[in-house]
């Protein structure tokens, strides 16, 4: 108990006098007091521990709680970007075709230019670099989910903008420029 609470219990029962009730009251003023500094004066909460070096920076935007639609958009989000790296994860026919292209690239490398040799693995690599390519071209699921996937993401970011814009508006920090403090090491 602080020298303030002390301070407060005395006076409180010197105004209800002694007895039981007298310390109840007393006890739960001082406990009404100190919840109520606790709730105005409020702690610093670490957000993260970062160490940065010179010329880095790292930016903390404090949002409001995410609406349902936030939720929603964010958990579809993380859905398609899963779907979106299974998709985009090369398969065994694409690595298969992958090698033969690079194998075919060395053995062209190594032909003298002008040669009967060379031109045959000339025309050997064309062919697997077009089947390379072919096989490389994204699908139209993987596009679809690709453009989804843009699409909630733009969507997401305007809501949580408006959000935002919306919580500075009300607590009147609309036209506030926002606080950005630059520490100099040399000044130390």
């Amino acid at each position: 108990m602080s020298i303030w609470s002390w301070l407060w219990a005395k006076a409180v029962s010197k105004l209800l006098g002694d007895g039981f009730a007298a310390d109840v009251a007393g006890r739960a003023s001082v406990y009404l007091v100190d919840e109520a500094r606790k709730a105005v004066d409020r702690d610093e909460i670490p957000v993260s521990n970062v160490r940065l070096r010179p010329g880095e920076s790292f930016t903390v935007v404090a949002r409001p709680a995410p609406t349902r639609q936030e939720r929603a958009l964010a958990k579809r989000k993380a859905s398609l970007q899963s779907q979106d790296r299974h998709l985009a994860a090369p398969t065994r026919r694409q690595r298969r075709a992958a090698r033969k292209l690079r194998a075919a690239q060395r053995r062209l490398d190594r032909r003298r230019v002008g040669t009967r040799r060379h031109a045959s693995a000339a025309a050997r690599e064309a062919v697997r670099g077009a089947r390379f390519d072919r096989l490389m071209a994204p699908s139209r699921k993987q596009v679809a989910v690709h453009d989804e996937l843009e699409r909630v993401s733009t969507e997401l970011d305007v809501v949580r903008a408006e959000r935002f814009a919306a919580v500075r508006r009300r607590r009147g920090l609309a036209g506030r420029k926002e606080q950005v403090r630059f520490h100099d090491a040399a000044e130390d």
